[in-house]
């Protein structure tokens, strides 16, 4: 009879136990799921900072700058008119460059909400900050078609060299220039069917002048004057140079030597301007005034390129004034343009 209690005391203690047994894994399961997802989270987090760090890492040891992906809403457009660039962007901190090459006749104003337009020189890297969109005015003065080829940078924050880049190019129609090829009347070259006992023809080109010259004028003829509309003639800023072989060319111009400055006088307005004069600041000291010259139609422009000795000087800020009696708007009438003289 003590056996059969006994047994019976075993079993019940034996469930009891099992219950237990259950209830505490119940528990630790519980437990377990709130604290592993939080130990998976942190793994991760340690994960993706050690790899974001062997990226920057990797890009820090390698001396040959990425590629930077750039691309246009457009790879044609005409003459004056604004195209917009974008890129992507990086994953750091950091901002970008723009950069285009230097072409005949042409000229680029990046556009600038809040300041209007900003005019910028070739060959030049523009800081045009941690953004991802450009745009661009752009204009061809001298050729129907212009190929504008440009490059976007991206440097990081402390670096001192661009660790992308991205080039691309668009081409620039001037509706207005006939499509043929035009040369400059200094270096025209007729060639006849004459015998072959005729010597070649040389002509001595003048040299480059060392005082404030008019050197050339180009206008384009469009529409008619409306005698009721109004006159407003306005300039801005081209390119700096030198004058080589009695041309015009933009580039780099070296202290104690001859350069030069090319701007533009157009008629934005509808009327006919009168004649009309500009005056500009030299780095002698002094100032040139110009005689007065032909009035201009409407949209109708002159690109006027003025040369000058630097003398010691390591750059200037020249002041370009503009005047014509009629005129209804001054607040484009002048600009200044710093430019560097190097050794």
């Amino acid at each position: 009879m003590k056996n059969k209690e006994t047994s019976s005391t075993f079993k019940v203690l034996a469930v009891i136990g099992f219950a237990a047994i259950i209830v505490i894994v119940a528990w630790l399961s519980i437990q377990l799921v709130n604290i592993l997802p939080g130990a998976f989270n942190s793994l991760a987090s340690l994960r993706e900072a050690i790899d974001q760090q062997s990226e920057i890492i990797k890009e820090e040891e390698n001396d040959s700058p990425s590629k930077l992906s750039v691309s246009s809403n457009t790879n044609v457009i005409n003459n004056d008119d604004t195209i917009s660039l974008t890129w992507d962007t990086a994953t750091i901190k950091g901002t970008y460059t723009f950069n285009f090459e230097c072409g005949d006749g042409v000229s680029i104003n990046i556009v600038d909400s809040p300041t209007g337009l900003r005019a910028i020189s070739c060959d030049t890297n523009y800081n045009i900050g941690n953004v991802d969109v450009l745009d661009l005015e752009v204009a061809s003065e001298k050729h129907r078609f212009a190929d504008i080829d440009y490059t976007i940078g991206f440097l990081a924050n402390n670096d001192t060299s661009p660790r992308a880049l991205g080039s691309s190019s668009f081409t620039v129609v001037n509706s207005s220039i006939p499509d043929i090829s035009l040369v400059d009347n200094e270096e025209v070259t007729v060639e006849e069917p004459s015998p072959e006992t005729n010597p070649p023809v040389t002509t001595t080109q003048p040299e480059t002048p060392v005082t404030p010259t008019y050197e050339q004028e180009f206008t384009y003829i469009i529409p008619s004057s409306d005698p009721n509309g109004r006159t407003d003639l306005g300039t801005r800023y081209l390119f700096a140079g030198n004058i080589t072989n009695n041309r015009f060319v933009p580039g780099i111009i070296e202290q104690k030597d001859s350069g030069a400055i090319q701007f533009e006088v157009k008629n934005y307005g509808t009327k006919t301007s009168e004649e009309w004069f500009y005056s500009m600041t030299l780095p002698n000291g002094g100032d040139f005034e110009s005689k007065e010259q032909e009035p201009l139609k409407p949209n109708e422009r002159a690109i006027i390129t003025i040369g000058f000795p630097t003398n010691d000087k390591d750059n200037f800020a020249f002041e370009v004034t503009i005047k014509e009696n009629t005129d209804r708007n001054s607040r484009n009438d002048q600009f200044t343009q710093r430019v560097n003289f190097i050794k």
